[in-house]
């Protein structure tokens, strides 16, 4: 059941998913930008959370979480998390496996450098952790856009890159995905790519303390593997594997996503 959590002086929408019964570690999903916590949908069907406890929530600005007011950066964000997950007694106390998703992937690389404690293990995929001085040209310039003119006018040319045509496998699937992403709150996705914009967690990588797989897609030109190999030597002992699947695995192939992922984390 969906449900509403205040932490760190914000309200976040949030919900128990997978089995609650099950013998894995209980498992945090962290969303991309321009999704929200259903865009979890594909691969918890597909059998993601099959055999282990589960939450995923909206993070600030998305979904039905509280919108972006004021100041926010990766610090802001990863205080979030570390509120969220404390305050719905997430774990009980004890670290968690965090995985997340392009944006969400460079989060949760931040969120387990600050607070080392808190993860068991982390898997990160299509990591977006920060880019060159054009790409932040390019994500400032997208911010101020959806404030004039919302959402709509940005959709396909952002897809173009993130869902190509032919990871559109599935039309109806896609469909469901396109308008998701139409239907967030412009003034909050302006401050996630602001933030995307200034965040540079390159420092964070040699701080990381979990064990770590980062994942990359051959699809994925937004972040190549070449560039998310980079960012897996950096972090002590991480292991990298190159999938077939593209900006967004867990809704463009979720079958991939929920065999991939619990077989790193229930390895021993």
């Amino acid at each position: 059941m969906t449900q509403f959590v205040e932490a760190n002086n914000a309200v976040f929408r949030y919900e128990h998913v997978g089995n609650a019964e099950g013998a894995g570690a209980p498992l945090l999903l962290v969303h991309e930008l321009g999704g929200d916590m259903t865009s979890w949908d594909p691969a918890l069907e597909a059998g993601l959370c099959a055999n282990r406890p589960a939450m995923r929530f909206d993070w600030r600005g998305a979904g039905m979480s509280e919108k972006v007011r004021g100041h926010f950066d990766i610090d802001v964000m990863c205080a979030d998390i570390a509120g969220v997950v404390k305050e719905t007694g997430f774990g009980g106390g004890a670290p968690v496996d965090v995985v997340g998703i392009a944006l969400g992937g460079g989060v949760v690389i931040g969120f387990a450098a600050r607070y080392p404690e808190m993860v068991r293990r982390l898997v990160s995929t299509s990591s977006a952790i920060g880019g060159s001085p054009a790409a932040a040209a390019g994500l400032k310039e997208r911010a101020t856009g959806v404030e004039r003119d919302g959402m709509r006018p940005y959709c396909e040319a952002s897809h173009a890159r993130s869902f190509a045509d032919h990871l559109r496998t599935d039309a109806d699937l896609y469909e469901w995905y396109r308008k998701k992403w139409i239907a967030q709150d412009p003034t909050s996705f302006a401050a996630h790519n602001r933030m995307l914009a200034d965040m540079d967690e390159f420092p964070s990588l040699p701080k990381i303390k979990a064990k770590t797989l980062v994942l990359s897609g051959t699809h994925d030109p937004l972040r190549p593997p070449e560039m998310v190999k980079d960012i897996a030597s950096k972090i002590p002992g991480a292991d990298y594997e190159e999938l077939e699947t593209g900006h967004f695995m867990h809704v463009q192939t979720p079958d991939l996503c929920a065999k991939r992922i619990p077989m790193f984390l229930d390895q021993n």
